[in-house]
């Protein structure tokens, strides 16, 4: 062959670092991102000759919780849906040390987060909409397991690849959820540090800064924030940390008016105050499948209106009814089940959370508004600040 030159073999060079292999299985070839509790490594598994994504944990030299309830793994392992990343195995490498790191194998996706995306360009309603009803269909799925995500970012949603948003819906969906019901399993088996926040300050729902417990309607107002920020390419509530936690206590997001009024209508629903005022995973997607092509519309019919009172007029004054009683959430109120416990409210710690910026007094206006009541370490990081913003 032109330009070869045969030469004997060499012994490899020391210098050369040995391949690291997990459980003599799953080879490391590259960070692939880094996230508050883990690594995630592009990897290759050398019993079945496939690419993974290997989730490393930071080394521990505890006893393993992560493995203790191999259910919970069972349970991820069991979700499956085209929209979902899947998990593929997890396991506990032991160290030298003594020490032991766990590990989630999943799905390897080739695409750019939707975080990466929208730095380009915000997108069309069209795209947005074929994102949300993906996205929609899969919490459909995970809810239905009784797993709530906790984590509905941008940074946590894959697209399957670099033109996937362009692409023929017959090829499947564009985006895949990733790290589903990662939270829950890590808080079940107790691997959460004490005053950490599960999920992301940006796309926090109300209650889940509140540290109440959740219902999978979080789940929706955080895709609800998502797809705010998918048709604007900003944050539904900018500003800084505690200015983005805050905010949310005090209001809805506001919907742009340059959103066209059927998706806003769509979008002020799932991102309702109250949870249970919000729509279902399943009427998200079947309200957002129309919308999907250029040319068409939504069908709000397809997401139940939230209870009103009546309102009385002058020519038959008339008495509210008594509220409905709320239906269909009693499997969500078991302590079983209750997958945030107050234990993991939003604490405002070094993780990022910290309440460290003191906003002059200058910068508010005179009539600022009192923050809501708030219990806990999140209520006495709020109870300074509103005393810091005070004239």
């Amino acid at each position: 062959m032109l330009g070869h030159v045969d030469s004997p073999p060499t012994a490899p060079s020391s210098d050369v670092p040995e391949p690291i292999v997990f459980d003599g299985r799953y080879r490391l070839d590259g960070v692939l991102g880094h996230g508050g509790m883990a690594t995630v490594h592009r990897a290759h598994d050398l019993l079945l000759e496939r690419d993974v994504a290997l989730k490393v944990f930071p080394v521990s030299h505890g006893e393993d919780e992560l493995m203790r309830n191999r259910a919970e793994v069972r349970v991820l392992a069991a979700l499956s849906h085209p929209a979902l990343v899947m998990l593929y195995d997890a396991g506990a490498e032991q160290r030298p040390d003594g020490g032991q790191q766990d590990y989630l194998v999943m799905e390897l996706v080739g695409g750019p987060t939707l975080s990466q995306r929208l730095r380009r360009a915000p997108l069309g309603r069209a795209q947005a909409a074929r994102v949300g009803r993906d996205l929609a269909e899969a919490l459909a799925v995970v809810h239905a397991q009784d797993v709530i995500h906790r984590d509905i970012k941008p940074g946590n949603i894959l697209l399957t690849g670099p033109d996937a948003l362009e692409a023929d819906e017959a090829g499947g969906p564009a985006v895949k959820l990733a790290d589903f019901g990662i939270a829950r399993l890590i808080d079940g088996t107790r691997l959460t540090k004490t005053g950490q926040t599960l999920g992301t300050v940006l796309y926090l729902s109300p209650e889940q800064a509140r540290g109440e417990a959740l219902t999978p309607s979080s789940d929706i107002y955080s895709l609800g924030l998502v797809l705010i920020e998918c048709l604007t390419g900003v944050p539904a509530f900018p500003g800084t940390t505690t200015e983005s936690a805050v905010a949310r206590l005090v209001s809805p997001p506001r919907i742009p008016d340059d959103i066209d009024p059927e998706i806003a209508a769509l979008l002020t629903r799932m991102t309702l105050m109250a949870p249970d005022e919000r729509p279902s995973a399943d009427e998200v997607a079947v309200a957002l499948a129309p919308l999907t092509s250029p040319d068409r519309t939504l069908d709000l019919s397809a997401v139940a209106a939230p209870p009103t009172e009546p309102q009385p007029t002058e020519a038959q004054p008339t008495e509210a009814a008594p509220a409905a009683p709320a239906q269909g959430r009693s499997r969500w109120r078991h302590p079983r089940r209750a997958l945030l416990s107050a234990g993991a409210a939003l604490a405002l710690t070094a993780g990022g959370l910290l309440v460290t910026q003191q906003v002059a007094a200058s910068d508010v206006p005179s009539d600022a508004p009192s923050y809501p009541a708030v219990d806990g370490r999140l209520g006495d990081a709020l109870t300074e600040l509103q005393k810091s913003v005070q004239p």
